[in-house]
């Protein structure tokens, strides 16, 4: 082997290069992992919630299940903030668009599905105690938790074959981050229920439902919890149009009115976000639905940048589909004439 190495730096051949990791930039990196570590505490508090952390003073059950979904929350803003502090800084790239979706499938994916079959293994027996089991078969749960993180994958990686031909005014599908927002939001608003405290039952927003009516609220979300997931899943691959609400919201030159009711619905959302956090996600995903049945029903309701973008899909896939045309065959020469033998 030393003589094979002697021989080559003689021969005046070049040394073979190590090959090391690319380069990467280092703030939008980091800011990307914030959303991964989010979604990764949020896995671990989910399964801890049958046995709490000692080291947390009065850290319950109910608490970890809490605390799991908000990190799903505060995963969206790292989420929201990695495009923009990549194009502030100038260092956007494929390999963040890469990471940015590989976060995604665990904050978005897996860390849903695990709160969604947490709660239901911490609470359905408390529930059904007197029921009997859980209507809905184990087995069953996890097929339609397992159908919700494989559509959150399959419509992550969608994203980023479509990110360079897609729309900029909407998406195909309810974004991952949404999906999980509406069912992270509906645990949230069972919390305050599940501990059915004094101060839950005072709350102005809980106040007009009455304790009483808790069971029967906590029975019905359990229970719809799974076929909701379902549903998310399955609108996560399909190619019903959602708009860009943030670019909506923020982006460009609005009238003062805008800013009125933004700030409005931010105050509610910080005074009453168990309420309004499941109201606000869980309309976004009915409102697709809704604009996408009356865009299907009245064509001539359809905005502009949708049929644009409707039919550059259409001549796109039109032009896959056309055989390509024979390839022109060359002329054949023609033979040479025979020499003129004849004399005068």
């Amino acid at each position: 082997m030393a003589a094979l190495r002697f021989r080559r730096f003689r021969d005046g051949r070049p040394k073979p290069k190590r090959r090391f990791l690319m380069g990467v930039h280092p703030v939008p990196t980091l800011v990307t992992l914030g959303n991964l570590l989010c979604g990764f505490a949020a896995i671990i508090l989910a399964m801890r919630s049958h046995n709490p952390p000692q080291d947390f003073y009065g850290f319950s059950s109910v608490d970890c299940l809490y605390t799991s979904a908000l990190l799903i929350f505060v995963a969206m803003v790292f989420d929201a903030m990695d495009g923009r502090v990549a194009r502030w800084t100038k260092s956007a790239s494929k390999f963040g668009m890469e990471m940015d979706s590989l976060c995604d499938v665990v904050s978005f994916g897996v860390a849903p599905a695990v709160l969604v079959k947490a709660l239901i293994d911490y609470e359905a027996p408390k529930i059904w105690a007197e029921l009997g089991a859980f209507p809905i078969l184990d087995r069953y749960v996890w097929l339609m938790m397992a159908t919700y993180v494989c559509c959150a994958a399959l419509r992550l990686a969608r994203y980023n074959v479509e990110a360079e031909t897609g729309h900029r005014d909407f998406f195909f599908g309810i974004p991952s981050p949404a999906a999980a927002g509406c069912v992270a939001s509906l645990v949230i608003m069972l919390i305050p229920m599940l501990k059915a405290s004094p101060a839950t039952e005072k709350a102005p927003i809980y106040a007009w439902i009455g304790i009483d009516n808790f069971p029967s609220i906590i029975y019905a979300t359990l229970y719809a919890l799974p076929f909701l997931m379902l549903c998310l899943g399955i609108l996560m691959v399909s190619r019903v149009h959602y708009l860009h609400v943030g670019d909506r919201l923020l982006r460009g030159r609005k009238p003062f009115m805008h800013l009125l009711i933004l700030g409005l619905g931010l105050v509610l959302i910080i005074l009453q976000h168990e309420i309004m956090l499941a109201a606000a996600f869980n309309g976004f995903a009915l409102t697709g639905i809704a604009n996408e049945i009356r865009f299907q029903l009245f064509p001539s309701h359809r905005p502009a940048e949708w049929i644009e973008a409707v039919e550059a899909e259409a001549a796109q896939q039109s032009e896959l589909d056309s055989p390509a045309p024979p390839a022109e065959k060359p002329a054949a020469e023609k033979p040479a004439a025979p020499p003129n033998t004849t004399t005068t």
